[in-house]
């Protein structure tokens, strides 16, 4: 019995393998040098940008505020909160009380996360606000830093947020009128 040529497979050319190995390798291995070349050059793509303004310097905060019952309001937790500074303008009219009774689905689409966001209301709120009543980890302040009050102004038609973070650092605010969706989003990122 002869052995046909097409019935034994060729024999592999030496270090064919070791070739495609290499080959398989590279192909991995490139993106993420040119990752790392990106990152070293300072290289931030367009699409990362936060919606609030961060501020840079953060301003520090003095340790605590004083609510409106006269109880000391902490600005840096040891429990990691990060505190979201709500200012209501002196005339409010129907569509700023809407959007001043949404404030507070912010903290519910964190979910698990929800109750390391808390409320520091700086200004009275206007009749027709509900949203907030019996709500836990909202604080109304009498007296709060001079910091958040020329860092973040009473508005004039429309409620503004900022955002303090867990250290008692002031490091973001959002413009009046700012939309509620893309202050969600970078609550997302931050609030872990």
């Amino acid at each position: 019995m002869t052995d046909s040529p097409s019935s034994h497979p060729h024999p592999a050319a030496p270090g064919g393998g070791r070739r495609q190995l290499l080959l398989i390798v590279g192909l991995f291995a490139l993106p993420m040098l040119i990752a790392g070349v990106l990152a070293a050059i300072g290289y931030m793509p367009e699409g990362r940008k936060a919606y609030g303004e961060v501020l840079t310097p953060a301003k520090p905060l003095p340790e605590t505020a004083i609510t409106v019952d006269g109880q000391a309001f902490p600005l840096a937790t040891p429990q990691w909160f990060w505190t979201m500074v709500v200012r209501v303008p002196k005339t409010c009219d129907a569509t700023c009380v809407e959007r001043l009774n949404l404030i507070p689905n912010l903290r519910e689409t964190l979910n698990r996360r929800a109750e390391k966001l808390r409320f520091a209301i700086l200004d009275p709120l206007p009749p027709g606000v509900t949203a907030f009543a019996g709500l836990r980890g909202v604080y109304y302040l009498q007296q709060f830093p001079a910091e958040l009050n020329t860092g973040l102004p009473q508005p004039e038609t429309d409620l503004r947020l900022g955002l303090v973070d867990p250290s008692g650092y002031f490091v973001m605010r959002f413009p009046e009128h700012a939309e509620l969706k893309p202050v969600r989003r970078d609550l997302g990122k931050l609030v872990l």
